[in-house]
C-alpha cells in the first residue's frame, strides 16, 4: 500500500512537472493600430511574431492584435507604459512634444536619405546616444524595432502638375515638418491620422493625403483618388516598436536575446516587403490605368520648400528642442549633421 501511494505521488509530481513545463512559455501582448490586411508594417510584424517563436523554440510567443483592438494609435504609448499591452507601435510623429528626441528625423522633410539609411541611423543612435533610449525610458518604453517610412508622395483626387495647382489643396498631414512643407507650397495642412484619410477623402474633406505607394494600397486610397504626385520629399520617420521596460526586465536572458536579435533583421525584412510591394503596385497602376503617377518637377518642389523660411525654422528648431529635453549639445549637433549629410 505504501509503495502504491509512493508511486502515485511520484507520478503526480511528474505530471505536475510536465504541466509546469508546458505552461512555462512566455506570451507577450502586442497592440497594433494598423489592420492585418495589406500593410507592409503588419506583414513585418507578423514576421517578427513568427521569428520570435522560431528563435525561442516556442518558449517565447507574441500575441498580436491588429486594427487598434487593444489601443488606438493615440493610446498605444500610454497603454504600453501602463502595462495594458506589453508591446506596440509608437508613431513618433504623432507625438512631437512628448518624444522630441526620437522625432529628430520628422523635423527634416524634405531630405535625401533612403528608407534604409534612416532605419539604420535610428538603430545606431539608440546604440550610441543615450538620450534616445532615456527619453523612451521616461515612459517605461524600450525600442525593439524600427519602421522608417519609404519615400512619400501625395495621393490626390485631382492632378497636380504645377506649383499653382497646390494652391488651396487640403492635404492630410501630421507632425511638424510636413505641415510647414505643405504650407510652403500653398496647400492647406489638415492634421489627421492615416486611418482617417479614406473617409475624409470620400466626404470631400481632403483633396490629397501624404502617403507612400504601399500606404495608398493598404488604406484603399486609390478608390477615392486617382493621382499619385511623385514629389522629392524623400523618406522620413514612421514608427518605433516599443516594449514595456518592466516586461522586458522580467524576461530571461535567453528571451531578451531573442527580442534583441529582431532589430536589424526586422528592418531588412521590412525593406524587402516594401520594395516588392512598390514594384508590384507601380506595374499594376501602369497596366490598368487605375492611378496616374505624376512626376512633379523636383527643382521646383525643392526650391519652394527648402527656400521657405518656415521650413528652415522647423529644421533649425529641433536642435534647441532636443537640448532643452536633455540631449547634450554635441550629440544634437551630431544628429543634425548625420541627417543632412
Amino acid at each position: 500500500m505504501l509503495r502504491t501511494i509512493r508511486n502515485f505521488a511520484l507520478a503526480l509530481a511528474a505530471c505536475s512537472g510536465m504541466t509546469a513545463t508546458a505552461n512555462a512559455e512566455t506570451v507577450l501582448k502586442w497592440g497594433e493600430h494598423l489592420p492585418q490586411c495589406c500593410s507592409m508594417y503588419a506583414a513585418a510584424a507578423q514576421w517578427a511574431v513568427d521569428e520570435t517563436a522560431k528563435r525561442s523554440n516556442g518558449e517565447l510567443k507574441i500575441d498580436i492584435n491588429f486594427g487598434g483592438v487593444l489601443a488606438t494609435v493615440g493610446e498605444i504609448p500610454s497603454a504600453v507604459e501602463n502595462g495594458v499591452i506589453d508591446m506596440g507601435n509608437l508613431v513618433t510623429p504623432y507625438f512631437p512634444d512628448q518624444f522630441v528626441i526620437n522625432n529628430a528625423i520628422p523635423f527634416f522633410w524634405p531630405q535625401p536619405k533612403s528608407q534604409q539609411q534612416l532605419g539604420e541611423l535610428m538603430l545606431k543612435w539608440h546604440e550610441e546616444i543615450p538620450a534616445f533610449g532615456d527619453e523612451l525610458a521616461k515612459y517605461k518604453l524600450k525600442l525593439i524595432a524600427v519602421r522608417p517610412l519609404p519615400p512619400y508622395g501625395l495621393i490626390c483626387n485631382k492632378p497636380i502638375r504645377t506649383l499653382e495647382d497646390f494652391k488651396g489643396k487640403r492635404v492630410r498631414s501630421y507632425g511638424v515638418a510636413l505641415p510647414a512643407m505643405l504650407e510652403a507650397l500653398g496647400a492647406v495642412s489638415v492634421g489627421m491620422p492615416d486611418v482617417e484619410a479614406y473617409e475624409a477623402m470620400s466626404n470631400n474633406i481632403l483633396d490629397c493625403s501624404a502617403a507612400d505607394i504601399a500606404l495608398v494600397d493598404a488604406f484603399k486610397l486609390n478608390e477615392v483618388a486617382k493621382y499619385f504626385i511623385d514629389v522629392p520629399m524623400g523618406a522620413s520617420w514612421g514608427h518605433i516598436i516599443v516594449m514595456n521596460t518592466d516586461k522586458y526586465a522580467s524576461l530571461t536572458d535567453s528571451e531578451k536575446k531573442v527580442i534583441d536579435s529582431l532589430k536589424g533583421d526586422h528592418l531588412t525584412e521590412l525593406l524587402k516587403l516594401f520594395r516588392a510591394k512598390e514594384d508590384e503596385l507601380k506595374a499594376q497602376w501602369t497596366a490598368d490605368g487605375s492611378v496616374e503617377i505624376i512626376k512633379f518637377p523636383a527643382d521646383e518642389f525643392l526650391k519652394a520648400t527648402l527656400g521657405s523660411p518656415k521650413v528652415q525654422a522647423v529644421r533649425d528648431s529641433w536642435k534647441d528642442r532636443a537640448i532643452a529635453a536633455g540631449m547634450p549639445a554635441a550629440d544634437a549637433e551630431r544628429v543634425v549633421n548625420e541627417i543632412n549629410n
